[in-house]
């Protein structure tokens, strides 16, 4: 948007606001809505998606006290590390060994990003690698609404001014405080995917096309029109942090305080609903049985389905099946929209759907070891060569073959 356009009628927003909240919001007035997007019109919009006012709706986001110290002790012991390795003239020199430019790295994310126990995540691996220092402000619990309001992020890349900003938020959004059951319908008859006409533009320009077509469409014969105004919020939510960044919010033609700054955002794998605690003991993967006997291991997706009414465990993965494959075919739109906007890729997505296979989950949202090194694989490339493939999506390994693109 140019600084001389004059700011959108009040009444006109409320009625576009309305029709996304409603699940009736056309893609061209989505578009025309996204520039004009507040805070306060977030924290609006999310309240009405919830059906609780803002206090209600902070509570329920609020991360918790012992695992807001985890994250904590993690994130510190991280930072300590960045501190000594940039301090050594980090910024001025080559890796020593494979002759990459060094990258300074600021993280904001949820716990692929910041795992509460000790196991290594998607960022220790990145933390790894010789040219990257990494500054980790991810909490694992947190919902992308704190990471919008508390604007930890803006800070940190004022101040340490990084090479590349990489953001996973969300997944909390829709499965804390099992909120995916208002998200569903157990009568299996929605119809709320062809009224969205959003949605339908997704899956119709789709840089994938399901690989399993038949298990999204019944699993949208099960969501409910919340979980297509969330999906549309979300798009807001990213829209509004990225184009903050990138443009200083002043929208096309404008350059913001963090010139050829690269922002990498990330998806989630299809998670498969289960309570099911591991059998027999392994001393290898001692995690495994912590992660699902002590850290809610069915309550994020299969309880709450089946407390709405939802018992067959192929419609439960089906449904978020289809929810995730909208949430990152959401999230490739937002790069679109910036590399549209910026006549170049600045905005790339670390695409992770079919990497973990049925097998590779430590819990019901966060897979084994073998497989966040797997993410963070494509995460290492996408710093490295940015423009290499020519594409603004970095696939991860699939679990059966294929290749990173």
């Amino acid at each position: 948007m140019n600084n001389d356009r004059k700011p959108m009628d009040p009444a006109i927003k409320k009625y576009l606001i309305d029709r996304l909240l409603n699940n009736n919001i056309t893609v061209s007035e989505l578009v025309e809505l996204r520039p004009e997007i507040n805070e306060y019109d977030l924290s609006e919009i999310i309240q009405h998606i919830y059906d609780l006012n803002l206090e209600q709706v902070r509570k329920i986001a609020a991360l918790q006290p012992v695992m807001a110290k985890v994250d904590a002790l993690k994130n510190s012991q991280r930072n300590t590390r960045f501190i000594k390795k940039v301090k050594n003239n980090f910024r001025k020199h080559m890796a020593k060994h494979n002759g990459l430019k060094n990258r300074v790295v600021v993280v904001e994310g949820d716990s692929w990003f910041n795992y509460p126990i000790l196991l290594s995540d998607v960022i220790d691996w990145v933390s790894m690698e010789e040219n990257m220092a990494v500054y980790s402000l991810a909490s694992g619990g947190d919902w992308l609404m704190n990471m919008v309001n508390a604007k930890k992020y803006v800070e940190q890349l004022s101040t340490l001014q990084p090479d590349v900003f990489i953001i996973s938020g969300g997944g909390n959004d829709l499965v804390g405080n099992r909120r995916i059951a208002a998200m569903v319908t157990h009568k299996g008859d929605s119809n709320e995917f062809e009224k969205s006409a959003f949605a339908k533009y997704l899956y119709e320009n789709a840089a994938h096309p399901p690989d399993k077509p038949e298990d999204f469409k019944r699993g949208t014969q099960f969501i409910s029109k919340d979980f297509y105004a969330l999906l549309a919020f979300f798009q807001l939510q990213y829209y509004f942090i990225i184009n903050g960044i990138l443009t200083g919010g002043k929208g096309k033609g404008e350059e913001g305080k963090f010139p050829g700054i690269q922002i990498i955002t990330q998806g989630y794998d299809y998670a498969i609903p289960s309570d099911k605690k591991i059998a027999g003991y392994n001393p290898l993967k001692w995690y495994r049985l912590f992660a699902r006997t002590f850290l809610g291991h069915g309550g994020w997706l299969k309880t709450p389905l089946q407390l709405r009414g939802i018992y067959d465990p192929e419609d439960q993965r089906k449904i978020v099946y289809a929810m995730i494959y909208l949430f990152n075919e959401m999230m490739i739109d937002i790069g679109r929209i910036f590399s549209e906007m910026l006549g170049e890729n600045r905005v790339f997505h670390i695409d992770s759907r079919g990497s973990v296979g049925k097998n590779g989950w430590t819990d019901e949202l966060h897979p084994l070891p073998l497989h966040f090194k797997k993410t963070a694989q494509a995460f290492i490339q996408c710093i490295n060569h940015p423009n290499k493939s020519g594409s603004a999506v970095v696939e991860v390994l699939k679990h059966q073959g294929g290749a990173k693109k």
